[in-house]
C-alpha cells in the first residue's frame, strides 16, 4: 500500500494500516508539519486509535456581537472565505463544550516508525498494482491524473495565516468568534497557556495581536514567543457533491487511488476524528475490491 503525503492524515493512514507496512511518499524534505492551529478534537477517537492520551478539558466558546445574527454570520463567512455564505452560522450566548486535546508532539509521535520517503513527486503510473491512498488536494489530483472536472466543479479557498503566541500565567480553554470585520482576524483560541489566532493578513501581526490583546484583557507584555505561519488552504469552499464523489469513484476505478481527508475529498467540515471511520472503509474496500462504494462517500 502506498500512502501519498506525510500531513497528518497520511501519518493517521500509516499508523492504522501499519499491518500492511505501507510506505509514505513525500515530497517535502521533511514532515510538513502543515497544521498550524490547535491540535484540539471533538472526541478521543483518534488519540484511543493511536494508543496516544489526549486531555480531556471543558472549552468556552463564545462570538463577539457585532450587528445582528445574520449580518454576523455573513460577514464571519466572509472573513474566512472570502464568500458571503448563509451555512456558516455564527453562535451567540456562551457555550461549554468538551474536547480532546492532543499532546504537542503528536505529530512526531504519529511519524514514528512509519517509513516516509521524502523529496518524491509521486508519479501516477496504472501499472502500480497496489492501492493508493492520496491527500493531494483534489483539484491537484485531478490535474496530476488529466481528469477534466468540466463545469459542475468551481474550487474556491482562501490561504490564511496563524499567529501564534505563549502567555505568561495562563491556563485557560476558549474559543472566541469575531465577525467585526474591523478586527483583523476571525477566530482567537487559548488553550493552556497558547494563543492561536486565525488571521489572513500576516503583514499585520502586530496588529492582530494588539486587538486580541485588547479582546481578552491581557496587557501586551504578557505575551512572548510569537510566530506566525502560512497555510495555503486555510478554508474551502464547498463544491458539487455528485460531481466530487464522481471523481473520487473515477480516481478508485481507473488509477486504484482512494482519496482521504478535509482536502483530498473537499469535504470543508471534515474532521481529522472523521478519518478513522473514513480508514477503515477504505480498508474494507480495498480488501474486497467494491470500488463502486467510494461513490457513497459523503
Amino acid at each position: 500500500m502506498i500512502i501519498i503525503g506525510a500531513g497528518m492524515a497520511g501519518l493517521l493512514a500509516a499508523n492504522m494500516l501499519r499491518r500492511y507496512k505501507p510506505l509514505v511518499v513525500e515530497k517535502a524534505a521533511a514532515i510538513p508539519n502543515n497544521h498550524s492551529a490547535v491540535l484540539r478534537f471533538r472526541s478521543s477517537i483518534v488519540g484511543d486509535t493511536l494508543g496516544i492520551p489526549f486531555k480531556k478539558i471543558n472549552m468556552i466558546k463564545t462570538a463577539v456581537p457585532w450587528r445582528n445574527p445574520v449580518a454576523d454570520a455573513l460577514m464571519y463567512s466572509y472573513k474566512n472565505t472570502g464568500t458571503r455564505r448563509s451555512d456558516r452560522s455564527i453562535i451567540s450566548g456562551l457555550t461549554a463544550e468538551i474536547r480532546y486535546i492532543a499532546p504537542s508532539d503528536l505529530i512526531a509521535q504519529m511519524a514514528k516508525d512509519v517509513t516516509i520517503t521524502y523529496n518524491i513527486e509521486f508519479k501516477f503510473d496504472a501499472r502500480v498494482n497496489k492501492p493508493i491512498i492520496s491527500t493531494i488536494p483534489m483539484p491537484f489530483l485531478m490535474k496530476a491524473l488529466g481528469y477534466d472536472p468540466g463545469p459542475d466543479i468551481n474550487f474556491t479557498w482562501a490561504a490564511g495565516e496563524t499567529l501564534r503566541a505563549t502567555i505568561k500565567d495562563c491556563d485557560a480553554y476558549v474559543s472566541l468568534l469575531v465577525s467585526d470585520p474591523d478586527y483583523k482576524f476571525s477566530r482567537l483560541s487559548i488553550t493552556g497557556n497558547e494563543l492561536f489566532v486565525e488571521t489572513h493578513n500576516a503583514k499585520a501581526g502586530a496588529i492582530v495581536l494588539s486587538q486580541a490583546a485588547d479582546l481578552l484583557g491581557i496587557p501586551m507584555s504578557e505575551f512572548f514567543d510569537v510566530k506566525i505561519k502560512s497555510q495555503k488552504f486555510s478554508k474551502i469552499n464547498p463544491i458539487d457533491d455528485n460531481a466530487r464523489k464522481r471523481f473520487m469513484h473515477w480516481a478508485t476505478v481507473t488509477h486504484n487511488i482512494y482519496s482521504l481527508g478535509r482536502y483530498a475529498t473537499w469535504r470543508p467540515s471534515l474532521l481529522l476524528d472523521d478519518l478513522v471511520n473514513d480508514l477503515r472503509l477504505i480498508e474494507r474496500w480495498a480488501q474486497q475490491g467494491h470500488k463502486y462504494e467510494v461513490a457513497k462517500v459523503s
